[in-house]
């Protein structure tokens, strides 16, 4: 990561007893108020305790810069990068820990496209933080606060951009995140009969952990299927991501909405690239592949730079979808939009269009704790291991971590977390067997070299 001490795959995350506390938001305000050279910057943050606290800090550092301060409160990760290219200002800047638990807090910043800081932006700044270039200005130069409530203008441009049928029913999870204040009235002013669940703004999460994985949502696959509704919705803290249960419950794989979006775009663009992350279905492949464009793979949080670099019409990572109609950044809500128009369209169960369109290969998904002092020698054992071990080897990925695809299609993730102590593993078989052999091959030497029960 060009040596970064501060940046991780997304931002900066940490607990905020002994990371993200409110001296390093005041140093990251000052520092990012010298980066843009003054001028305005939109500030939002999400449901968490702490999010007002490290505003304030934050907005303190941007000051004391003679930066102006858009604040616009609480609102999802995705208004907060529209409003910034909306209004046209220097930066914008999200307080949010995303799906990390209540404890942690952090901070991403956007460029004035929307775009989410490229590297060199981050590199840029941590020179700024840990050097003497922070910003400050007399009395009479101190940059002032203007409230604004961005999200009408959010969701009207939203709105603008898809086509609903009134009546359809949606159950919506909102994690008791910033996605409570946007996606239920969205779907609704859509003409969608809307079931909330974890619906009001709280920074304890009592409803369920922020991160929709399957395991979290069991309330809403019941619900679902209680109510007989057509869909159901869940997002994280911040409501970048989200994640889809069909018309009977089930959760939808995170691949199989890439793949049905990325061919929706390839078709409307007649071909084009588009930018996934290392750790998703070759059906992404065969269905882009058939739509008449071609897939290039990056690693977790680095698609901005490689959505620019391949002019792509679609990119995304599991959860975390972009729809550069709207903008360059991953955006949950307007994800949700595109979901009931899916369903609109077509007029017919979710499950009945992924099964049709996406292939089903049997994939498994897991994480270990690894201390982040332990990452670098367990990334160096499990790379020299794996590549002694798998066969009929097709290429291997080492942006992130290392995918070693096999010939037949199949293939084997390790990579460590960029944002937490954790170790992720991945594989994906053609068939049930194939997926269990190479489980084996990497749980052995995983459960090994972190001393895990085996």
């Amino acid at each position: 990561m060009l040596g970064k001490k501060l940046f991780g795959t997304r931002g900066i995350r940490g607990p905020i007893s002994t990371k993200v506390t409110p001296e390093l938001m005041l140093r990251l305000g000052s520092a990012l108020a010298e980066y843009v050279n003054g001028g305005e910057v939109v500030v939002g943050w999400d449901t968490r305790t702490s999010g007002e606290m490290l505003a304030r800090a934050f907005t303190a550092g941007l000051l004391s810069g003679g930066c102006d301060i858009v604040e616009v409160g609480v609102v999802p990760s995705p208004c907060v990068a529209f409003t910034t290219k909306d209004l046209g200002a220097g930066a914008g800047a999200m307080i949010t820990a995303s799906h990390n638990p209540p404890e942690d807090n952090g901070i991403v910043f956007y460029r004035s496209d929307g775009t989410e800081f490229l590297t060199e932006d981050e590199v840029s700044m941590e020179r700024l933080f840990f050097g003497a270039g922070s910003r400050t200005t007399g009395w009479d130069e101190l940059g002032s606060v203007r409230r604004y409530d961005p999200v009408t203008p959010y969701l009207n441009t939203i709105k603008k951009m898809v086509r609903v049928k009134g009546g359809l029913k949606v159950v919506v999870d909102c994690a008791n995140g910033t996605g409570s204040v946007t996606t239920p009235r969205l779907l609704r002013e859509l003409g969608c009969k809307v079931v909330t669940l974890n619906a009001h703004p709280d920074g304890h999460f009592p409803g369920r952990p922020p991160e929709p994985q399957p395991w979290n949502l069991l309330d809403l696959m019941a619900t679902v299927r209680e109510v007989d509704a057509d869909i159901g919705l869940a997002h994280d803290g911040d409501a970048d991501r989200i994640a889809v249960v069909d018309e009977q419950g089930n959760f939808v794989r995170p691949d199989a909405l890439l793949a049905l979006f990325a061919e929706i775009a390839v078709k409307r663009s007649n071909g084009g690239a588009v930018v996934t992350s290392i750790n998703t279905s070759t059906a992404i492949d065969e269905v882009v592949s058939r739509a008449g464009g071609k897939v290039y793979r990056t690693g977790l949080g680095d698609f901005t730079e490689a959505m620019l670099e391949h002019h792509a019409c679609f990119a995304g990572e599991p959860g975390k979808l972009v729809f550069l109609e709207l903008g360059p950044w991953a955006d949950g809500v307007f994800c949700a939009a595109k979901m009931v128009e899916l369903l609109s369209s077509e007029q017919r169960p979710l499950s009945e269009i992924i099964s049709e369109r996406v292939p089903n290969y049997p994939a498994y998904f897991s994480d270990f704790p690894c201390p982040d002092e332990m990452k670098e020698e367990f990334m160096r054992e499990m790379r020299e291991y794996l590549l002694a071990q798998v066969d009929e080897v097709q290429e291997t990925i080492e942006l992130d971590g290392l995918r070693i695809n096999r010939k037949n299609g199949s293939w084997i993730l390790v990579r460590v977390s960029g944002t937490e102590p954790k170790a992720r593993f991945a594989a994906e078989g053609r068939d049930e067997a194939e997926l269990e052999r190479l489980k084996n091959i990497g749980l052995s030497k995983i459960k090994e070299i972190l001393k895990l029960q085996q």
